[in-house]
């Protein structure tokens, strides 16, 4: 049975504010988060890429779960990634998770060293185990390395505790191959730009870095996909994928605290050794910002008509 956790809810892939020394800004965070929901984000997922996770400390990545859940305040679930580079601390950190209330814990592979699929594997039963949460497996192989969809995962993937995979790759083959062969497991889509084409070969709801800018375009194209509007649900990705590109071109993680940035309070710049942000860079974003209020109100108009 498809986990209703999931559902067809569009999660943010959450920014991790920061101060000026680096340090996580809890007050901003929390800020963030209640107009995020407020807008209509039906999900958070802390401590990923988004987040910058895997620079902050264990402790650091334990206080955003905390800050998440007491700014959700029940209203959307919490979803915190809890991957690591040794499993111990990866069991910490997800029961430390499990103590402050997210509604499930996520995982990226392990990273640097050669593991084979059966360390892998272990690795990821291991914290299963340890933590009774539903688990999110995490696929991005431009960052691991490994993409899960080419196989060796079949065994973890019908544990119970196993409810999806977050798939951030361009891979939609293998995308498809898991959910047709594993149909009780949400497909989470995780590239903003492929959230359509994903939702064409079975994907339930999305992970996205832009979904807390784009929220109303990410749930008007929903609702066309479901209607079984292509032409219209097309319409909307590439306005989606407009501000896409234009964020990857200055930078995305720093562009997405930017941006965000302008919609709550101000969320500081990414964690060396990311960039931060030029003034050009920031010049740039605000056409971007622009813009983007421009598709907005292009599709709440067209949503409008069809009504």
């Amino acid at each position: 049975m498809v986990s209703d956790l999931i559902g067809n809810r569009l999660f943010s892939a959450a920014v991790t504010p920061m101060r000026a020394d680096e340090g996580v800004d809890h007050g901003a965070l929390a800020a963030m988060l209640d107009g995020d929901i407020a807008r209509g984000i039906e999900g958070v997922y802390v401590c990923g890429s988004s987040g910058e996770g895997v620079l902050l400390s264990e402790d650091e990545r334990v206080q955003v779960a905390e800050t998440a859940v007491t700014a959700a305040s029940g209203r959307v679930p919490v979803i915190s990634h809890v991957g690591a580079m040794t499993t111990g601390e990866a069991i910490r950190i997800a029961s430390a998770a499990k103590q402050s209330g997210v509604a499930a814990i996520s995982m990226i592979p392990p990273l640097y060293y050669g593991y084979s699929t059966v360390d892998v594997v272990r690795h990821f039963r291991t914290v299963i185990d340890a933590v009774e949460l539903p688990f999110l497996l995490y696929n991005i192989p431009q960052f691991t390395g490994r993409d899960i969809s080419e196989g060796g995962f079949e065994e973890l993937l019908e544990l119970p505790q196993v409810i999806g995979v977050k798939h951030t790759s361009r891979n939609l083959y293998g995308a498809e191959r898991i959910i047709t062969r594993h149909a009780h497991l949400s497909l989470v889509n995780g590239f903003d730009e492929f959230y359509l084409p994903a939702l064409s070969i079975g994907a339930r709801g999305a992970i996205g870095t832009t979904v807390s800018l784009q929220i109303d375009l990410f749930r008007s194209l929903r609702r066309r996909f479901e209607a079984g509007d292509s032409h219209g649900a097309r319409a909307v990705q590439v306005r989606i994928n407009d501000t896409v590109e234009s964020m990857v071109a200055v930078g995305v993680f720093g562009a997405a605290k930017y941006l965000n940035g302008k919609l709550s309070v101000p969320l500081g710049e990414c964690r060396a050794p990311l960039p931060h942000l030029t003034a050009e860079d920031r010049t740039r974003l605000d056409a971007v910002f622009e813009r983007l209020k421009e598709h907005i109100a292009t599709t709440a108009e067209e949503d409008a008509h069809a009504r």
